[in-house]
């Protein structure tokens, strides 16, 4: 039964009322009626995919409308270090705008902070027809490679692509690229005219704009941008990935800082193993060979270059620092979370260059370094400029590749190790280096399919996963009809990843396990593993291999994820309650919906959720369905007979990085505090306002003996209060006050990836069903005392799935094999409880399947709250046999609606109810007045009472329909 055909059930049973409508109508005519459950759309949880944006391209170019000018800030990082402000970023532009028509401008997006940020277009202006051929000449580059001619090719304007300052306080990328915009726009000469009716030159020349007024790395909320390329967890980093399909870059050039030495990649080993690397690095790193014989011929005074020892000298050597010649292991390009490497999978040739003179404290060596980082920055951009001019056309050739490989399926084409240079075409300098540490291969599969259905472990996550995909351009197709693949049959609705398509790379990047390449490379540079399937905790299967003849099931093109954007409500059994297994972070997100809506939610052992609905609470848990897309399922609720614990929302204080914040936001939690030691100290934040405490291990947080964050968290402690987090750190909190006796052990700092994990049998903490983790590092918890329960562990074998391990530090993945991953201290017994995870569950937002652990932990932890009404516990008794009626005593129901049922008539055929039952929706039937179907005689109430009670039910069915009528309005 639906969620709307039990509305229409609790609507029959106040049938009865009906009489008393036009007395209680009268006597409520003059008071306002106030509605009793809040709208479901009070709350807003942080989003967890995030949409691309309605980015509008020109019509045609120039477009030439002034970017709005911000306030002048004194403020301002940049001011100190020698550079352009922000507050001067639009002026300049609007200046160089004004004076060229080959100049546009135009804001793409906004930083945390809300500040514009700005694409600069420079090419030959194009009328209307020109730009919507250029277009329609783009989208079949990608999408039907095949039928492209080389005139076609050669009508083609190549997309050059600039980005700078994604990291804030490496600010000289902005002086830089618009320095390159006003070369581009004033320069008369045959070749820069040639230049730009041939090419598009983009230039997103302050990514971060927060970050640099305010002289920080990360953004405006403590975060990385450019670690985020596939979770789009920031507002910047979504500018680069909606721009991705729109500009299609041939070349992507990144300007950063700081190395000591420029540095200008190809990246080395390990190479990521779904690029098609014969493609990308011959020019790759040819590009960057000439931006170092054009800085070393320039001769720069202050510049570095590269010595013999590895380390700068301000002697000319030569050599500037390129990667993949000069560090062969650990500076890879094996995830892609950086722009370079995500747009690689777009066909682009990119090079990210480390400017050289970092930061000081000193003001005037701060402006010298920013002198000579620009002077060397011009020198290798207009090496690059001067390569594209030449060497476009085989690049875009090798662009037009990649997507003609994808869609037609063709297997990865691989190089073999230490190739002969003589045997690859011209720019062939790379083969010299390539040996056996630079091949990593793979098999693309023929397709992934997501199902829906029983075999699903979360089709709310699955929802989110093909929402991701979407948002990064991948091609996804919905089965309309139950199909059979690889001997497996998938329900109507399942979700088919048809891999020949033009953007498999970054498709398999998206969803394939990963590789386990401890082994082969002594350290890594940022993180290994990153498969969406095993950390958003989402079935999904892979079937076949690339080319092979697989007959996949019919499907349509989707551009939305039906499990989440059309609410899928179970069919109830019979009753007033309904029951929610959280899955995923959505079902969190909806029960602290219910909970802002003023319903009361219990909560079991197991961590179900129950609620009871009546006509007050039907339309909002509906509203509520609909827009989270959760399932529920109809019970009798006797469940509640044997644990009835309420639910509330706790108020959440947080120690760590903004991870914390973000996922709590993103579970729909709103009462939260961020807590520090010195915060403590100072008394700014005191833990008398917090109910459960997290942890997070990045925090570092050590309290001293003695000390007013001693006191405060003993305080805490001794109020029964509870404790969550990560890694060692919760240990030592643990042991520290006395809690527990724990060790906990980890392995190697730099480890980090997918691992196996599986939960006790008899501890119910934990879904089973989630059976991977991320680590970064993994922690393990021993000698663990009387009142420490285990409630998962790493897995006996195959522990490690994907990642680097870093085994050259020390420790080997077998130390963790078996060891209790996570542990919770006093389930059975009093005192404080705790909880102790030692995987990363929140890591940059990534491993949202591990969300349902962090939501677990929380309801587990938190005081109890308002608790659904239980329905009567007791057992029926018995009546005897009832004497039959000649006629029906209950009135006929009337005709019921579409999706309503009839009420019970009491004609032949029919069961009495029994006295003493429950009724479906909880209240019992009374020996006396109540039962009209037996026959038998009983004690009518007063006439006064009867009237009191007709009264109560006519406002309350009168109540309802008009809070109905509200919401519905309002909605």
């Amino acid at each position: 039964m639906q969620i709307q055909t039990q509305r229409g059930l609790s609507r029959g049973r106040l049938l009865a009322a009906a009489t008393a409508l036009a007395m209680t109508t009268t006597l409520l005519a003059g008071y306002p009626l106030t509605t009793q459950h809040a709208a479901a759309d009070e709350l807003s949880p942080r989003p967890i995919t995030h949409e691309p944006a309605d980015y509008v391209a020109p019509s045609s170019y120039p477009q030439q409308q002034p970017l709005p000018v911000p306030e002048a800030s004194d403020d301002d990082a940049s001011i100190a270090r020698g550079v352009m402000p922000y507050h001067e970023i639009a002026p300049a532009i609007n200046e160089v705008m004004a004076a060229s028509d080959r100049v546009s401008a135009q804001v793409v997006g906004n930083s945390v902070e809300g500040r514009d940020i700005y694409l600069v277009t420079v090419t030959a202006p194009e009328s209307e027809t020109e730009t919507a051929r250029q277009a329609e000449l783009r989208d079949r580059i990608r999408d039907d490679a095949a039928s492209v001619t080389d005139a076609e090719l050669a009508e083609y304007k190549v997309p050059v692509w600039v980005n700078a300052n994604i990291h804030g306080n490496e600010w000289e990328g902005t002086d830089i690229a618009l320095d390159s915009i006003r070369k581009l726009s004033t320069d008369t000469s045959e070749q820069t005219n040639e230049l730009l009716a041939n090419h598009r030159f983009y230039f997103t020349v302050s990514l971060n704009p927060d970050g640099r007024h305010n002289g920080t790395r990360r953004n405006a909320e403590n975060y990385d941008a450019n670690r985020d390329m596939i979770t789009s967890a920031t507002p910047e980093s979504r500018v680069l990935r909606d721009l991705a399909p729109v500009i299609q870059p041939t070349f992507y050039i990144d300007l950063h800082g700081y190395t000591r030495v420029l540095q200008v990649e190809p990246t080395g080993p390990p190479h990521g193993e779904n690029y098609e690397y014969d493609l990308f690095l011959p020019h790759a790193y040819d590009m960057a060979l000439a931006a170092e014989q054009a800085v070393v011929e320039a001769n720069i005074p202050g510049n570095t270059y590269l010595g013999e020892d590895g380390k700068p000298t301000e002697t000319n050597t030569g050599k500037i620092k390129i990667p993949y010649r000069d560090i062969r292991q650990g500076w890879d390009d094996w995830p892609p979370i950086f722009t370079p490497q995500y747009l690689t999978f777009y066909g682009a040739i990119t090079n990210t260059v480390e400017l050289p003179h970092g930061r000081t404290d000193d003001t005037e060596t701060n402006q010298r370094n920013s002198r000579i980082n620009i002077e060397v920055g011009n020198v290798a951009m207009d090496s690059f400029i001067a390569y594209i001019g030449e060497k476009s056309d085989e690049v875009q050739a090798n662009q037009l590749e990649v997507f003609r490989r994808g869609k037609a399926g063709e297997a990865k084409v691989n190089i073999p190790a230490d190739i002969d240079p003589a045997s690859v075409p011209e720019p062939n300098q790379w083969a010299e280096i390539w040996d056996e540490t630079d091949v990593y291969t793979t098999e693309f599969p023929r397709a992934y399919v997501i199902p829906l259905g029983d075999t699903q472990r979360s089709e709310t996550n699955a929802g989110l996963l093909v929402e991701q995909l979407l948002h990064h351009n991948i091609e996804v197709r919905q089965a309309p009809g139950e199909f059979t693949l690889g001997g497996v049959t998938y329900p109507a609705g399942s979700y088919v990843i048809d891999m020949h398509q033009p953007l498999r790379g970054l498709a398999n990047a998206l969803l394939a396990d990963g590789q386990d390449i401890s082994q082969r490379v002594p350290e890594m540079y940022d993180i290994s593993a990153w498969s969406l399937p095993l950390l958003w905790g989402v079935t999904v299967d892979r079937h076949g291999t690339s080319g092979e003849a697989l007959e996949l099931p019919a499907s349509d093109t989707v551009t939305a994820a039906s499990a989440v954007t059309n609410s899928s409500v179970a069919e109830a059994a019979a009753g007033d309650y309904l029951e929610l297994i959280p899955t995923g972070p959505i079902e969190y997100q909806a029960v602290n919906a219910l909970l802002a809506a003023g319903i009361p939610v219990s909560v079991l052992d197991d961590g179900r959720f129950i609620i009871g609905t009546d006509a007050a609470t039907a339309d909002t848990v509906q509203q509520i369905v609909d827009r989270y897309g959760v399932r529920f399922s109809g019970t009798d609720g006797r469940a509640l007979c044997e644990a009835n614990r309420g639910y509330a929302q706790p108020r959440i204080g947080y120690v760590g990085a903004p991870e914390e914040r973000f996922a709590f936001e993103q579970l729909g939690f709103t009462d939260l505090t961020e807590v520090s030691v010195a915060a403590l100290e100072d008394g700014s934040v005191t833990l008398d306002s917090i109910d459960v405490l997290w942890i997070g291990d990045t925090a570092r947080f050590k309290i001293e003996a003695g000390t007013n964050a001693e006191q405060q968290l003993r305080a805490y402690l001794d109020a029964g209060k509870g404790i969550a987090g990560e890694g060692e750190t919760v240990a030592t909190i643990a042991t520290q006050f006395g809690v527990a006796e724990i060790t906990a052990a980890s392995g190697p700092d730099t480890s980090n990836g997918i691992v196996r994990v599986s939960d006790a049998a008899d501890a119910p903490l934990l879904d089973d069903s989630l059976q991977t983790a991320f680590v970064y590092p993994a922690t393990w918890y021993e000698n663990l005392g009387s009142n420490v329960r285990v409630e998962q562990r790493y897995a006996e074998s195959e522990t490690f799935v994907s990642g680097h391990w870093g085994a050259s530090d020390g420790g080997a993945v077998q130390d963790a094999a078996g060891k209790p991953s996570v542990v919770t201290v006093n389930a059975d017994s009093d005192g404080p409880r705790m909880v102790l995870i030692g995987h990363t569950v929140n890591f940059r937002n990534h491993p949202i399947g591990s969300y349902l652990w962090i939501g677990r932990t929380i309801e587990w932890l938190a005081p109890a709250g308002t608790a659904a009404t239980a329905p009567d516990c007791g057992e029926p008794q018995p009546t005897g046999t009832a004497s039959p009626t000649e006629a029906p005593s209950k009135p006929t129901a009337a005709p019921t609606g579409p999706g309503e049922t009839a009420m019970p008539t009491g004609t032949a055929g029919e069961t009495a109810i029994p006295a003493g039952t429950p009724t479906a929706d909880g209240r019992q039937e009374s020996d006396a007045g109540a039962l009209a179907t037996t026959g038998a005689e009983v004690s009518m109430l007063p006439f006064g009472t009867m009237i009191v009670i007709f009264t109560v039910l006519g406002a309350a069915l009168l109540l309802r329909e008009r809070n109905r009528r509200r919401i519905d309005a309002d909605s």
